[in-house]
């Protein structure tokens, strides 16, 4: 039960940690940090550190994205406008390729350590 547990708190922080910073409007942007902070104070539960957990909740839940909060609300900051056509079609593309080339190199690399572990190495 507890797998299933930190598979679903480490999906939801991924997922919300990259949603943060792809969101275009900055309230849903601030708002997200809080999921992912959430979720990562569930994976301290899981861990046995309750106390971090609720330290996480209260300092940077509590405390730092409300600041960020209102200091977007203060600021009036308006969504994010996309990029003409032109620097779009020159960055998107390449990048995107670099990125994808990247995580490769990373799932190779990962995948090599693992098979020059040790089954003792786990336990």
């Amino acid at each position: 039960m507890d797998a299933l547990f930190f598979w679903l708190f480490a999906v939801v922080s991924v997922a919300a940690s990259v949603l943060v910073v792809g969101q275009r409007n900055p309230m849903y942007s601030v708002l997200l940090l809080i999921v992912s902070f959430a979720a990562l104070s569930g994976l301290y539960v899981i861990l046995g550190a309750p106390f971090v957990a609720a330290i996480q909740i209260i300092i940077y839940a509590g405390a730092i994205v409300v600041l960020f909060l209102f200091v977007v609300m203060l600021l009036n900051v308006p969504r994010e406008e996309p990029l003409p056509r032109a620097v779009a079609g020159l960055l998107g593309p390449s990048g995107m390729r670099l990125g994808a080339v990247l995580s490769v190199v990373l799932a190779v690399d990962l995948f090599w350590s693992l098979s020059r572990l040790a089954p003792s190495d786990f336990a």
